[in-house]
């Protein structure tokens, strides 16, 4: 997504949020298209929801935090029919959006350097809990039974970050690791965290389809 917005990241910066009336009277203004809203709202949101995503993944870089930030105020002010108020507070939804693309920036991370290193003849570390599209779908009830996309809305945002990778085929730890925030453990223990959390999920899934 093109960036809008120049921001520098600080140490003092302030972290504190708008009053959410605020936040909120700021973003109908963006909805009525009043042309000074969008930079009205980035500016007021931009820093906390970075500070946010600082304190929230401490071992994320702030380029990592900085790029989940913009990224989710910008999908918001280009299509703001995504938030659906009656779900949760303006500010609450933009928490939730973000750190959601804190985990998507950081299992891009993980990919980048894991390609890097495969291009180098680095040894990856494998993947015991391995889950393929073709063994997910064949191991798992249709996603589009509506207890199973009932079950998926329900996931947490790092467990519905890492349903979505089993969905793309991925297969390396270091991805999972990513967005779990366990790349500093030992590559076993890394290994064995995420095959648990792959098996969680997987366990859910086949409840709420009706599997045993």
């Amino acid at each position: 997504m093109a960036k809008c917005v120049s921001f520098t990241p600080r140490g003092a910066m302030s972290d504190s949020w708008p009053e959410a009336d605020e936040v909120d009277a700021l973003f109908r203004r963006h909805g009525n298209g009043d042309p000074l809203a969008r930079s009205d709202f980035i500016a007021a949101t931009l820093d906390p929801l970075f500070q946010h995503l600082r304190r929230w993944r401490r071992d994320a870089d702030e380029h990592a935090c900085l790029t989940a930030a913009e990224d989710t105020i910008l999908a918001l002010l280009h299509n703001p029919a995504i938030y659906d108020p009656t779900g949760r507070t303006l500010i609450g939804f933009l928490r939730m959006s973000a750190e959601g693309d804190l985990l998507n920036e950081l299992a891009k991370e993980a990919r980048h350097h894991r390609n890097r290193d495969s291009a180098e003849c680095v040894e990856l570390v494998p993947d015991d809990g391995n889950t393929s599209v073709d063994e997910l779908a064949d191991d798992l009830p249709s996603f589009d039974d509506p207890a199973v996309a009932a079950e998926i809305a329900n996931f947490s945002v790092t467990d519905r970050a890492v349903f979505e990778l089993m969905r793309t085929g991925e297969r390396a730890t270091t991805a999972f690791a990513a967005m779990l925030g366990i790349a500093h453990l030992q590559a076993e223990e890394q290994a064995r965290e995420v095959k648990r959390v792959k098996d969680k999920i997987k366990q859910r899934l086949k409840r709420a389809g009706g599997r045993t």
